[in-house]
């Protein structure tokens, strides 16, 4: 399960939401096999060679299925940052830039005076109020606080997610990283696609995964 943090309050969301219906399509009437015993003997006789050309390869593909059943599936725990860099909605952008400097982080969750989740800043969101001074020098943001551009909705799940539900989620809604919360409501840690990246580097084959 996905829950969208937003400053009216929470929504679930769920892999595939924004995907179309998939509609199946009427099958069509097969005809009738002939019924003579002359044609019965020869479908028999097809048959049989059919099966004994295929039994290998049945074979082969339920050995590949029983190994893929056997293998991990990998939970959002065991990949994620933690703990995790956060930075208050009424700081400058310019303090938010420092911290991500100094943290070699592109993401910030945001949090309010209480510490709750508000919203979520990354460097492009800092980049993009950023101008070049006279001097040549990069002004990040002049006066500008978090709160002017971070997004407001922040997708975030449960540790014990499976990371494929999390790379699907990241894919189908094109975010740089997911925000894990604790049952209690807390920031327990940040997954990003480069963490993602990572586990499948270290990681092969890919198919451990599917």
């Amino acid at each position: 399960m996905f829950i969208v943090y937003t400053p009216e309050g929470r929504n679930r969301i769920q892999p595939g939401e924004l995907s179309p219906q998939l509609k199946v399509a009427r099958t069509k009437r097969v005809n009738p096999v002939g019924q003579s015993e002359m044609d019965q003997m020869h479908f028999k006789e097809a048959m049989a060679q059919v099966h004994e050309k295929t039994q290998p390869a049945v074979k082969e593909y339920q050995s590949v299925q029983s190994k893929s059943e056997r293998k991990a599936v990998v939970k959002v725990y065991e990949i994620m940052t933690q703990p995790v860099m956060t930075i208050r909605d009424d700081r400058s952008l310019a303090q938010a830039w420092q911290q991500m400097i100094e943290s070699h982080v592109h993401h910030l969750p945001v949090v309010d005076e209480i510490g709750e989740l508000v919203g979520l800043v990354s460097s492009h969101d800092i980049l993009m109020r950023a101008v070049v001074g006279d001097n040549g020098q990069l002004d990040i943001g002049g006066e500008g606080l978090v709160m002017d551009v971070m997004t407001e909705q922040v997708v975030t799940t449960k540790a014990e997610m499976d990371i494929r539900r999390v790379a699907q989620v990241m894919s189908e809604y094109d975010l740089g990283c997911i925000v894990i919360m604790s049952d209690a409501g807390s920031i327990r840690g940040i997954v990003t696609l480069s963490d993602i990246v990572r586990r499948l580097s270290e990681s092969p084959p890919l198919e451990i995964y599917v």
